[in-house]
């Protein structure tokens, strides 16, 4: 009889953690249609365009509004992505580097994502309208249709699907721009956008060229497909880098011996990227590709930080 009671406290402990496993993988599931790391990076972008409006331009709002922007712009951004990769399950299927995510593994339905999808937006657009303003929420619904219906539709039409890609990626600065009241007829807002816009060309190029293969299998136009010695792929990547280095030091506006300091740290930063571009230039091969995207993910949060540096002690 013990043996008996024993074996059923077993099976019941397994159901449960099967059912626990269960649970867990579906939130994990649904967690990744939203690429945690992107919408973390956008969210960064987003919290400092709203501190620098404070300072630059003179708008200061509750702690309230920066936690419901914040959460918005993530519902809004993790939406986009889901969108995205609802619209291209089947050429994901195609590639080693994606094969593995929800849809094109099978863990969740097409329906599945966009309902989640269309979800996050509407939800997100609503509560960012009524939470903090109509402008911000303006700015968060063009970025999320940019990138989910001309952007994401484009990367099988025409390399330009990069260049297209930089003003959604840009644009989030402006959520949090307006957020806290600035308008959208700051230079201050638009040049912390282009920024992040400038900076996409050596990153996305370096990603084109690492993935290439995999890219041209599913159907992808990148540059590094239409034109596949990496030479036009490198002087975007260098023609960006270098323009960073004087808008760094518009943005960061320096003044005082401090700021100066704090400028020159964003120019070096600037360079570092400039340097890994122009390597890449001159020898197109991976592990240059793979130095250049080390590069440009330490130069945006770099700058970004320096940033709220820059505007602290003002």
């Amino acid at each position: 009889m013990s043996s008996i009671t024993t074996s059923t406290r077993e099976d019941e402990k397994l159901a449960s953690s099967v059912a626990v496993d269960l649970t867990t993988a579906w939130w994990r599931d649904y967690a990744a249609l939203t690429k945690p790391r992107i919408t973390l990076m956008v969210l960064l972008t987003v919290a400092v365009a709203m501190f620098a409006a404070q300072q630059m331009v003179g708008h200061f709002v509750t702690w309230w509004v920066w936690i419901h922007t914040i959460i918005a712009t993530a519902m809004i951004a993790g939406s986009a992505s889901t969108i995205n990769q609802w619209y291209e399950h089947d050429r994901d299927l195609l590639m080693p580097r994606t094969q593995k995510r929800p849809l094109p593994s099978g863990r969740l339905t097409r329906f599945e994502a966009a309902a989640f999808g269309w979800l996050l937006f509407l939800g997100g657009s609503l509560y960012l309208a009524v939470a903090v303003n109509w402008t911000a929420t303006v700015c968060g619904m063009i970025t999320w249709t940019i990138y989910c219906w001309v952007y994401t539709p484009m990367k099988t039409l025409s390399w330009w699907n990069t260049a297209i890609g930089t003003l959604p990626g840009a644009l989030p600065v402006m959520i949090g721009w307006t957020a806290v009241g600035g308008s959208v007829w700051d230079w201050q807002g638009w040049a912390l956008t282009l920024i992040v816009v400038l900076w996409q060309f050596p990153h996305f190029m370096a990603i084109a060229w690492l993935y290439r293969e995999q890219y041209a299998r599913a159907g992808f136009r990148m540059l590094t497909k239409e034109e596949p010695t990496g030479v036009a792929a490198g002087w975007h990547a260098v023609l960006g880098s270098l323009a960073l280095i004087p808008l760094s030091v518009i943005v960061l506006s320096p003044v005082s011996v401090t700021t100066w300091i704090i400028a020159l740290v964003g120019v070096l930063s600037c360079v570092v990227q400039s340097v890994a571009s122009c390597r890449f230039l001159r020898t197109r091969d991976n592990l240059n590709a793979k130095k250049l995207l080390k590069a440009s993910l330490i130069y945006l949060p770099a700058i970004m930080l320096l940033v709220v540096f820059r505007w602290a002690v003002n």
